[in-house]
């Protein structure tokens, strides 16, 4: 739901802009895989906007309303000013509060301190195997793209989720979100990590 939201935005902001500026903008492709401490980004060479899904989670109206405005501001602003222009400079903040009628900020003040990680589970023909895949190819998968064993050539099918909270003391700790990197990530001892949440449904033939 939370990508529906944001693509509906970014299509209300290009079609603002465009009637502002009384020109064309081409809307850019959304992806949302981005991770870490940011809450999004813009490309501008690539028409390309990247968003933290894990933020819109807890943030979303504020989210939607805010940081996609300020990712696009990030593309517009060039095509009318010029690429030499200061990334927050008075022209991006024109493009905020002239057109998308957004206050201007450089920085989001979203909580870094408890983040949740999600892996999918899925199964194939081979005996006791589980193959966890990452929320983007679950989301293909559950649109209709086939993922298959490089071992049995089996379809990939869904059994449960996992979900894994992760508190952090501090900002300085995020980095330990690559938890589920196959190569150990070593965390602060005041900084443990919690696995609450196993869901597990498993899909009948």
């Amino acid at each position: 739901m939370s990508y529906e939201i944001i693509t509906k935005r970014v299509r209300e902001l290009i079609y603002r802009a465009s009637c502002h500026y009384d020109m064309p903008f081409s809307p850019p492709k959304v992806l949302i895989d981005l991770t870490g401490a940011d809450a999004g980004q813009a490309i501008y060479e690539d028409n390309l906007l990247r968003f933290n899904m894990e933020f819109c989670r807890f943030n979303q109206s504020h989210f939607v309303h805010n940081i996609v405005a300020h990712e696009i501001a990030h593309l517009i602003a060039p095509k009318i000013y010029g690429l030499s222009i200061p990334a927050h400079g008075q022209e991006w903040q024109e493009v905020m509060r002239t057109v998308f009628q957004v206050n201007p900020t450089s920085h989001h003040d979203y909580d870094l301190r408890q983040s949740r990680l999600y892996r999918f589970i899925y199964g194939c023909r081979c005996p006791q195997k589980e193959t966890p895949l990452s929320v983007i190819r679950h989301n293909r998968q559950q649109r209709g793209i086939a993922y298959f064993c490089a071992d049995c050539g089996g379809k990939m099918k869904f059994l449960y989720e996992e979900t894994r909270y992760l508190t952090f003391p501090d900002r300085t700790a995020r980095l330990a979100t690559g938890a589920f990197n196959t190569s150990p990530l070593k965390m602060p001892d005041s900084c443990p990590e919690r696995l609450l949440l196993r869901r597990k449904t498993i899909l009948p033939e």
